[in-house]
Parts: structure tokens; C-alpha cells; sequence
């Protein structure tokens, strides 16, 4: 994930599953992979589709150029 996508994704954690701590989620959840087990189905789907918006983004800039 690149800066933009990985601000992308703390934002919809916290507003998916109503937590206010981004520090805490980007460190055990993002860099520890300590996602709770309840959370972690969702939390993938998230990462899916911003990385694919990512992936798109960069694809656009390749072609415009």
C-alpha cells in the first residue's frame, strides 16, 4: 500500500468498525497482523478494493503519460 491508500484504509477501519485509535490499528493490525478474528474477513474486503483503486490509479497515470 502506498501513503495515500494506507490513510484510505485506517479511515474505513475506523469508521467500519467504530474505533478512534489509528495508531493502534496501524501498528498491531496493518504492521503486526493482529487483526481480530471478528474483524478480519471485513478488513481484508477493505484492503482489497483500495488496492485495487490503487492498482487503477496507477494504471491511469501510466497511460497518460
Amino acid at each position: 500500500m502506498n501513503d495515500t491508500t494506507r490513510e484510505a484504509a485506517l479511515a474505513c477501519l475506523c469508521n467500519e468498525f467504530k474505533l478512534d485509535d489509528k495508531r493502534f490499528i496501524k501498528k498491531n493490525w496493518m504492521i503486526g497482523g493482529r487483526i481480530p478474528e471478528e474483524y478480519q474477513e471485513r478488513t481484508v474486503v477493505i484492503f482489497q478494493n483500495l488496492l485495487r483503486e490503487q492498482a487503477n490509479k496507477l494504471r491511469e497515470i501510466q497511460v497518460n503519460l
